[in-house]
């Protein structure tokens, strides 16, 4: 137990030294990194390791004050749980089967639904399949070794039922490490696929967003201390649709309009939720005009937009992917929508470009007009109250985007203008990588660490009990190289077991997991042959980790039977 706790805590320790180094590493350019050692939290890890080295040594002593002296000096066997019947045995191996077979079956159908309940019935289903499927797995292990016994030599029997009698003691643990590992793999394919959706969902395509008159916002930008990190600043025209219309004039002509040919296209989609949700959500949209977006993707080096006569564009924030697919199927239809009874076809193209630096407005459904509809429906003389500014890219290429934008945004701190800039997004985007994918990897080598040590100080334990055998083994004739190879093979099936019901289990948790929590953008840089080197990746690091693990077992399982011939 003591040596658990220390060697947890020394992880621990490796990691936040990692995390520092990590941050150092990355830290060199990112704005105004300073290297710093805080001797308090340094002190206070120190205390905090001698407090749990203590901690474990006083619940030792505590639990060896209380025996006396004559049963610590005998070598004890530790106590057993009770061994069901063979029955039994294959009434919970079968039951455990069907158990979680119910909750792969639930988690694959329903936890998209995301309902606390069937959450929770998922969890006990599958958590109870796993207790029992452990249990009656000794009753297994016995039914091979009755087979095979009759036509295997050597060590053969004693090693099946050494290993039959560790799962029947042992089942238990078996089922609470399998969890763990079950976990660690869930941990792992949520970091990795968190930190690659996270890290292409942002594009850049503004550097600062400004709010205000264009007197103000020009006279900033023109000024001597700023022109020099410009290379262009611009209007982002846009306004609410529904807006405009409850605004207009006693004169003005009111405007009607409606998403009815494009409702039509996707409602016949397949059923889904994001089918739901895409047609609930379509209310009256915003409308862009069509030189501004233009220039943003002159900016962001893409071709800009062509509309034909009768024809607009249809817009979305990247923040709403989860309907772009079934959108963009619906777009190329020919889907069409209608502004005062007057029919216009939807470009086939789904566009979804951020109109500005960061947040200062996010559009979840619009459309990209003419400038002459625009100036029509809205009215010309509304003046923009949004500007877009792009940093002059020698200057980024010297500096580094974001020292870059640290910089001007000192200068502009000192004006009065309201404004964001990309390197919030960008903050917020960092957060949400280290948030969701660092500590979910922390997290998962910390179960994949405790599940296999308490695989491997059980099975030693368990053969520090049963040594007594081994001495018999010894003095009837068994060489010590027969033993180490029967625990050795003993240490495989023992991880074995654990391991592929582990992965059998991961297969099903990270398919429901993946397919109801997460979604890698459209827009994302990834392709397939990236998601496959880091699946792969991942998998030869666990593959190593687990035979490192095992290696490190069978060579203390070998040092303890070597220490049998100092007995005789």
């Amino acid at each position: 137990m003591r040596n658990l706790c220390i060697f947890i805590y020394k992880i621990d320790l490796l990691f936040i030294l990692m995390s520092l180094t990590t941050s150092r590493l990355i830290g060199i350019g990112i704005i105004g990194h300073r290297f710093h050692i805080s001797w308090d939290g340094l002190a206070l890890t120190v205390f905090g390791f001698i407090i749990v080295q203590l901690l474990a040594v006083f619940i030792l002593s505590l639990k060896m004050s209380k025996k006396e002296p004559v049963n610590l000096l005998n070598e004890q066997k530790e106590k057993v749980q009770k061994i069901l019947s063979s029955t039994w045995g294959w009434v919970s191996l079968l039951l455990g089967a069907v158990f979680l077979c119910t909750a792969y079956i639930l988690a694959i159908l329903y936890l998209r639904n995301l309902g606390v309940r069937m959450f929770a019935l998922i969890l006990f289903v599958g958590i109870s399949g796993t207790f029992m499927l452990f249990c009656g797995l000794g009753s297994l292990i016995g039914r091979w070794i009755r087979r095979k016994s009759s036509s295997s030599t050597g060590l053969f029997t004693f090693t099946g039922r050494q290993l039959q009698e560790n799962v029947l003691h042992q089942w238990s643990s078996l089922a609470i490490s399998s969890l763990l590992i079950l976990l660690a793999m869930l941990c792992f394919a949520y970091g990795i696929s968190t930190s690659l959706a996270r890290g292409g969902s942002s594009a850049r395509t503004v550097d600062f967003t400004f709010e205000g008159s264009k007197k103000e916002i020009v006279s900033v930008l023109e000024s001597s201390k700023l022109k020099p990190y410009v290379e262009g600043y611009y209007p982002m025209k846009l306004s609410n649709f529904e807006a405009c219309c409850g605004e207009m004039s006693e004169n003005t002509t009111s405007h009607t309009f409606s998403w009815g040919g494009l409702k039509k296209s996707i409602s016949r989609e397949k059923n889904s939720k994001e089918k739901e949700n895409l047609l609930r959500n379509l209310y009256t949209p915003y409308l862009i005009s069509l030189s501004s977006y233009n220039t943003l993707l002159k900016f962001t080096n893409k071709s800009p937009i062509v509309l034909g006569d009768s024809e607009v564009a249809m817009y979305s924030n990247e923040e709403f992917s989860y309907s772009h697919d079934l959108l963009r199927k619906a777009l190329e239809c020919n889907s069409t929508i209608s502004i005062d009874k007057k029919q216009y076809i939807l470009k086939s193209t789904l566009y979804t470009s951020n109109l500005v630096a960061d947040r200062a407005i996010t559009i979840s459904y619009g459309l990209i007009v003419p400038d002459d509809m625009y100036n029509r429906l809205i009215g010309d003389s509304k003046e923009s109250l949004l500007w877009n500014m792009i940093l002059d890219s020698d200057f980024v290429r010297e500096k580094g985007l974001m020292q870059a934008m640290q910089q001007v945004d000192e200068l502009l701190s000192t004006s009065d203008l309201k404004y964001e800039s990309y390197l919030a997004s960008m903050g917020r985007q960092l957060f949400y990588i280290v948030a969701g994918s660092y500590i979910t990897l922390y997290l998962g080598v910390m179960f994949l660490i405790i599940g296999n040590t308490v695989l491997g100080l059980k099975f030693l334990m368990q053969q520090r009990s049963t040594r007594h055998r081994y001495v018999t083994l010894s003095m009837l004739g068994a060489s010590v190289k027969s033993l180490c190879s029967s625990a050795r093979i003993q240490i495989w099936w023992y991880f074995g077991l654990v391991i592929s019901i582990a992965l059998i289990s991961s297969i099903f948790g990270i398919w429901s997991m993946l397919g109801s929590f997460l979604r890698i953008p459209r827009t994302s840089n990834l392709n397939i042959n990236t998601i496959t080197l880091m699946v792969v990746i991942t998998l030869i690091v666990f593959i190593v980790f687990e035979l490192c693990y095992i290696w490190m077992i069978q060579r203390k399982s070998d040092e303890e039977i070597k220490k049998l011939k100092e007995v005789e």
